[in-house]
């Protein structure tokens, strides 16, 4: 009697332990997620539904396998709702127009998993999405220039295209990478110029052209797009960078190794300009002044053969107001050099540059 109590109770135990090890769902289920829906889309598809509203509710799981067999997953947060309430994703990277099946699994904070849920669509060529980008394009005045934005939420690779004519009257193109939403900045110009804009994919096609009309700002040009083409030196981590950085109490500072000292600017691109500003360092217990007392600016289009703005007076008494016009020119490199001080070295806390009509 003993003995067959004793396997009885074995029974129960490996019923028991075989159960734990079944159960996927953390011991306990959740609802699954309802009203699923999918629309084709250029590469990809876009997903929809409604979100389970228990309390333990934590992610969906969307899964699907790829053209390449291999099974591809996706986590969606409970808190990625639009404002009606909806979940929406986009799943992406298809390049062939298959169908595909999706499955939609809820997950709680706890484990617990749903029922799946399944949706089958088939992505739009990836060919097409020239012409749905080519229609978000919208352009904007900007300094000298425009800036061109875009809209793709497809992750399909294509190039937005802008040509016009710049200030001189040639003829310039520039190609923005547009897989992603995004802008950029083209320039330069001054006067109102009309730009030709079209999206071409990968494969050659291009959508049609539109054109836009811009009347481009004028007045200091930004440093959102400078860098340091070349500096002869920097000593003490006071780096040429800290020249177009945006803040007057940061300063480049040469080494100790006598005059000329010199610092070229790319401005990011072509541009007009007319004046240029300098801010002397800030501290004024002696070290401030030792700035140079003549300078001279050089303009570039190539960064190797440069054209002389002209010389001019540093007052190194003054931090403010050291402000050059001179006639217009046309370069992507100014060069700033210092030509003689009262020591050994130089410095300078900012360089600003414009275009003033």
């Amino acid at each position: 009697m003993k003995r067959l109590l004793y396997i009885l109770m074995m029974l129960i135990l490996c019923a028991y332990i075989t159960a734990c090890e079944n159960d996927d769902n953390g011991g306990g289920s959740i609802s699954q997620v309802t009203d699923v829906q999918v629309t084709p889309y250029f590469g990809s598809v876009i997903l929809n539904w409604t979100n389970p509203s228990d309390d333990d509710y934590y992610y969906t799981l969307v899964s699907y396998t790829n053209a390449n067999g291999e099974k591809v997953n996706k986590k969606v947060s409970c808190f990625d709702v639009d404002d009606s309430g909806r979940t929406r994703v986009i799943i992406g990277g298809f390049t062939d127009e298959n169908t595909y099946t999706f499955t939609l699994t809820s997950y709680g904070y706890s484990g617990a998993t749903s029922t799946p849920a399944s949706i089958s669509a088939a992505p739009l060529s990836t060919d097409a999405v020239k012409d749905y980008v080519a229609t978000t394009v919208n352009v904007a005045s900007a300094v000298q220039g425009a800036e061109v934005s875009w809209k793709n939420e497809t992750g399909v690779e294509c190039y937005v295209v802008v040509s016009f004519l710049d200030s001189k009257g040639i003829k310039k193109e520039k190609k923005f990478n547009a897989r992603n939403s995004g802008k950029g900045i083209v320039a330069s110009f001054v006067e109102t110029t009309t730009l030709t804009v079209y999206v071409e994919n990968t494969s050659g096609g291009k959508s049609d052209s539109r054109t836009f009309d811009v009347s481009p700002k004028l007045g200091e040009i930004s440093k959102n797009g400078m860098s340091i083409y070349s500096v002869s030196s920097d000593w003490g981590g006071c780096l040429g960078s800290y020249l177009i950085d945006n803040d007057i109490y940061t300063y480049w500072h040469t080494q100790l190794s006598g005059y000329p000292h010199n610092i070229v600017i790319d401005l990011g691109s072509e541009y007009n300009l007319n004046k240029i500003e300098l801010v002397r360092r800030q501290d004024d217990n002696g070290n401030g002044q030792w700035a140079p007392n003549r300078v001279q600016f050089l303009y570039s289009l190539d960064g190797q053969n440069f054209t002389n703005i002209g010389e001019f007076d540093f007052d190194v008494q003054q931090i403010f107001g050291h402000e050059y016009s001179f006639a217009p020119v046309y370069g992507r490199y100014i060069k700033l050099i210092g030509l003689s001080g009262g020591q050994t070295w130089m410095h300078m806390a900012e360089i600003y540059f414009y275009y003033m009509p």
